[in-house]
């Protein structure tokens, strides 16, 4: 017997990660703020991060396609629910969702 669990192809997790980081570009100013402040943190790595997202965003074009070193720069994980919906969690803390209608 199988595995009854729907399952996600790895193509519709990757168009979701895109889709979630150009939100991420298209809205930069409003994150470029918020890793300005996350960067006067007192926790260490909170200040890192803020400095990765920073660097990773200046001067990003959107992206079409999965870039391996991005995600693991940026990306903590995908939560898939049953409805659909894919919300990517990113290391800084943002989330973004999106449905698999749209990917």
């Amino acid at each position: 017997m199988g595995c009854a669990n729907r399952h996600v192809d790895e193509s519709t997790l990757e168009r979701a990660f895109a889709m979630a980081w150009n939100g991420i570009l298209e809205n930069r100013e409003y994150f470029i703020k918020k890793w300005g402040v996350q960067k006067q943190s007192e926790n260490l790595l909170v200040r890192y991060r803020a400095m990765v997202f920073m660097e990773s965003v200046t001067g990003a074009d959107l992206i079409q396609k999965l870039d391996t070193d991005l995600v693991l720069k940026t990306l903590d994980y995908i939560k898939v629910f049953e409805d659909g919906v894919l919300r990517a969690v990113f290391l800084d803390g943002t989330e973004i969702e999106c449905r698999s209608e749209e990917v």
